[in-house]
């Protein structure tokens, strides 16, 4: 269970730094960083992720984590995120073609 939400928190946090350029050691900084860059329905989601992943570190707590609710604002996240890391890779493939 520990494992799923850390694994999640990191997939989120790759698309947040691919995809907009936001820098933090964890998911609840880089919220803290650029989180008014998202929409707020996928704001609220990846904060429920930042808080489910502090949860995570107690085991007591970690059993308290709603995993339905967690996998649904995972894929709310992925799905805004993704694109926008795609865009971003393929706007810099274009750019470096067109600067060479």
């Amino acid at each position: 269970m520990s494992d799923e939400i850390h694994i999640s928190a990191a997939q989120v946090e790759r698309l947040l730094r691919a995809g907009l350029g936001l820098r933090g050691d964890d998911l609840a900084a880089q919220l803290r960083r650029g989180g008014r860059l998202l929409p707020r329905r996928v704001r609220m989601a990846a904060g429920r992720l930042a808080q489910a992943q502090a949860m995570a570190g107690a085991p007591k707590l970690a059993k308290q984590v709603d995993l339905v609710a967690l996998r649904r604002d995972v894929k709310t996240c992925l799905q805004h995120l993704t694109p926008l890391a795609q865009g971003r890779v393929q706007h810099s493939w274009w750019m470096r073609l067109a600067s060479w």
